[in-house]
């Protein structure tokens, strides 16, 4: 399976209408718990499982 950069993960995100902190996006911060919104929030132990659940709508 190919996965996405979190590059391009970020990306897709925040052309959907995603919306994240700077905070989170700061290169030491997207292996720690996350914050997302994306029609609600969405929470997850990295910035990927965070993007992920939004996605999903979980």
């Amino acid at each position: 399976m190919l996965q996405e950069t979190i590059e391009e993960l970020l990306a897709r995100f925040l052309k959907s209408g995603g919306k994240i902190d700077k905070y989170y996006l700061r290169r030491d911060k997207q292996t720690k718990q996350t914050l997302v919104h994306l029609n609600g929030w969405f929470s997850g132990k990295n910035i990927r499982e965070a993007i992920t659940k939004a996605f999903a709508g979980k």
